[in-house]
């Protein structure tokens, strides 16, 4: 589905207006923009329409579990508040837009203030329900013009909520346009891309390379790629209720998100450890994962079993060894390489000790993000440094592990801040 000027068009309508695409945006952007005032409040009367009891069922009917609507729910609400977006907006870009002073050693009135990019392309994962929408309120809340390419396996939840957004608010039917468009439709991606002056993308090293293809020398790129999490653990006695949240992490996720657990090191060079800690977290995760039952994909399942089977004949030398039940499975490494897991309750668990933490992570820098770390008072200070300076921008206890709070930084920047310029004005 595409959605043009607020309304819902063909594949065809939607090339038609791609060819004129450039004409359109001047136009949009030669009127005044739409107050982030006016964005704020029509997402809170959006925030105020949605009911658990109503729209609950209808999540469900787009294949979103009962439990995991109810959660989404609850943070959409949250999240598209008048108090959550007021706070974004004072945490991120400040209460105070301008700024007049002489520069040291001048003598004439500068003004600074920011500005829009102008408009935005936002190339949207799968990953995460909604994500489009999410992405685009950045957008319209720095006052940009917003092109949205949907991700491939998109249920549609995201246009829907975008027209409901644009029913409260019409004028933002001229603020955002949506597009369903195979990736490799290259030369409608360009038409795009050439239009914008930023480019939003989502999802892997493939995605932000092709996004760094088609961008135009000065467009501004805003990668939120793919990141690894994990959790660390190192302490004499392991906390029964600290593993209970990751496996409820691991559970909940499907190690899906960038924030997901994918596997848990532990402060050791012991493989003997890494055994026996894995065939212990197995029974944890199976017990949790009985209190997250899913609708079992027969592919998913079938093809998870050929991996693990497929690992343990082609690795006979013993570096890994695959613990698993019915419901979910531990691969224990001997190897302490960052990797992302199977996914779908199969963690890893590796050997990492403190004074190898460097060495083994920093090379993944550019893709790590939260580490939800467990470790005795006395090391939580040292450890933590350890980590920063590999390139960890989160840490956690693992029950926030993939929570999000008011004015979090994204992958250790402030995404508001990146949709817009600053501008000198001589006075």
């Amino acid at each position: 589905m595409n959605l043009i000027h607020g309304q819902l068009v063909s594949n065809e309508e939607a090339q038609a207006f791609l060819l004129r695409l450039n004409e359109t945006m001047a136009q949009l952007l030669s009127r005044p923009a739409l107050p982030r005032d006016a964005v704020i409040a029509a997402c809170a009367k959006l925030a105020d329409s949605i009911q658990m009891e109503t729209h609950a069922p209808l999540l469900q009917a787009f294949g979103i579990d009962l439990q995991k609507a109810q959660s989404e729910i609850a943070e959409a609400k949250l999240q598209l508040s008048n108090a959550y977006l007021s706070e974004r907006i004072r945490i991120e870009l400040g209460n105070d837009y301008t700024r007049e002073f002489i520069p040291l050693g001048e003598e004439n009135l500068v003004r600074l203030n920011t500005s829009p990019l102008g408009v935005i392309l936002h190339i949207t994962a799968g990953n995460a329900d909604a994500l489009p929408v999410y992405s685009v309120l950045d957008g319209l809340l720095t006052e940009n013009i917003n092109l949205v390419k949907l991700p491939h396996d998109d249920n549609g939840l995201s246009i829907l909520l975008l027209m409901e957004l644009m029913r409260i608010e019409p004028r933002i039917a001229e603020r955002v346009f949506v597009f369903d468009l195979p990736s490799s439709d290259l030369e409608s991606l360009k038409r795009l891309a050439d239009s914008s002056d930023g480019i939003v993308v989502w999802g892997g090293d493939e995605a932000v390379l092709a996004a760094r293809a088609m961008a135009k020398p000065g467009t501004r790129l805003i990668e939120w790629g793919h990141k690894t999490s994990f959790a660390y653990l190192s302490s004499e006695s392991i906390d029964e209720a600290a593993l209970e949240a990751i496996a409820q992490n691991i559970c909940e996720t499907e190690q899906l998100l960038c924030n997901s657990c994918q596997g848990i090191y532990l402060n050791t060079d012991r493989f003997d450890d890494v055994l026996a800690f894995s065939e212990r977290f197995l029974g944890v995760l199976d017990r949790v994962s009985a209190m997250y039952p899913r609708k079992d994909d027969l592919f998913v399942s079938a093809k998870r079993k050929i991996e693990l089977y497929t690992r343990e004949l082609e690795l006979t030398d013993g570096s890994i060894k695959v613990f698993q039940t019915g419901r979910a499975a531990v691969v224990a490494c001997r190897n302490s390489e960052l990797t992302p897991s199977l996914q779908f309750r199969v963690p890893w668990v590796k050997p990492l000790p403190h004074n190898q933490l460097l060495e083994q992570l920093r090379p993944f820098r550019g893709h790590l993000q939260t580490c939800a770390l467990c470790c005795d008072t006395a090391n939580h200070t040292e450890l933590e440094r350890l980590l920063i300076r590999a390139g960890v921008v989160r840490i956690t206890n693992p029950v926030n592990m993939s929570k999000t709070y008011c004015g979090q930084p994204h992958d250790g920047e402030y995404s508001l801040q990146r949709l817009q310029k600053i501008i000198s004005m001589e006075l």
